[in-house]
């Protein structure tokens, strides 16, 4: 299976910019048959890092292991009021239960990234948020799992973790004390997937008071690209209105991800990133039109650029 395939690239948030869906799986599992209230918290670990990159393809296509990916809603703690722009943060061990950047991982990734098996997505409109990785190896006496680390806009903080059913190492008395955490697992054509919804500590009516007391929506624009054709590089002017997450990627006019040059909370004002004309992985691609596309809030925009060599 080819690389393409394999990845969920970070454009399933960008619904209907570039006539793309977001994704979700539609599976039902030990998490989902819960009580409704607040997912209940596990441990951090020790394996966690506060420079995670912002993308929902943690693992590198050549990384062993089986292809899994992980889709689910964040609401309020009754279940059913998404949580937009919520932070969500995953990291996991490899197929050997091996962690990188805290220790010397023996895997298949073939682009030295530092961060394979982390990254950190944004919730969209509707709460939903997805990734795409490889099943974590046994780390010595657990489970299989995911950690989980969610930040509501507000700074609501929700620290746990994701388990698997039928796993050998899950026990009755484990499972009794972390069934809100265990999801069932599907497989199609090799590639697993489930779903983990999130409840935060956090009531639709302090969301509802929360969005009353905005003076207005979170807005933004892009001031402008320059030069426009361009031949080595562009500067890519935009001013936020207020703090919040900005995402800014480049796409061709088909929808095919290119790259993305922000993914990090912003203060307000006016900022500027350059491009260089350049893909994901440093080269330096083909002449033609391409689209610089920003996320703020549960705002989208874009803007036609030229590349010519």
């Amino acid at each position: 299976m080819g690389k393409n395939n394999l990845q969920l690239k970070r454009r399933t948030f960008l619904k209907g910019t570039v006539g793309l869906l977001g994704s979700g799986f539609g599976l039902f599992g030990l998490n989902d048959q819960r009580n409704c209230g607040p997912t209940q918290s596990d441990m951090l670990g020790p394996y966690w890092s506060n420079e995670h990159p912002s993308r929902t393809v943690l693992a590198n296509s050549d990384e062993p292991g089986s292809r899994i990916r992980i889709s689910g809603i964040v609401t309020a703690d009754d279940c059913s009021t998404p949580i937009a722009n919520a932070l969500v943060d995953v990291w996991h061990a490899n197929d050997q239960g091996c962690y990188t950047i805290f220790q010397n991982c023996d895997s298949g990734n073939s682009d030295n990234d530092e961060y394979n098996l982390r990254g950190i997505m944004v919730t969209d409109e509707n709460g939903n948020y997805s990734f795409e990785s490889i099943l974590p190896g046994y780390y010595p006496g657990r489970p299989r799992h995911f950690h989980y680390k969610i930040t509501t806009p507000s700074g609501t903080e929700l620290v746990t973790q994701c388990y698997f059913d039928n796993d050998s190492l899950i026990s009755d008395a484990f499972a009794s004390n972390h069934g809100d955490l265990i999801i069932s697992l599907n497989e199609d054509n090799g590639i697993l997937s489930g779903m983990f919804n999130i409840s935060m500590n956090q009531s639709a009516e302090e969301l509802s008071l929360e969005n009353s007391n905005q003076l207005s929506p979170m807005d933004f624009e892009i001031e402008s690209a320059y030069p426009n054709p361009f031949n080595n590089s562009i500067k890519i002017d935009y001013s936020l209105e207020k703090r919040g997450y900005v995402d800014i990627e480049i796409f061709d006019t088909n929808g095919k991800w290119i790259k993305n040059l922000v993914g990090s909370l912003m203060s307000g004002g006016k900022h500027v990133v350059t491009w260089i004309g350049d893909d994901d992985n440093g080269n330096i691609i083909s002449s033609g039109t391409y689209l610089v596309v920003i996320r703020f809030g549960t705002r989208i925009k874009s803007k036609k650029i030229n590349l010519i060599k």
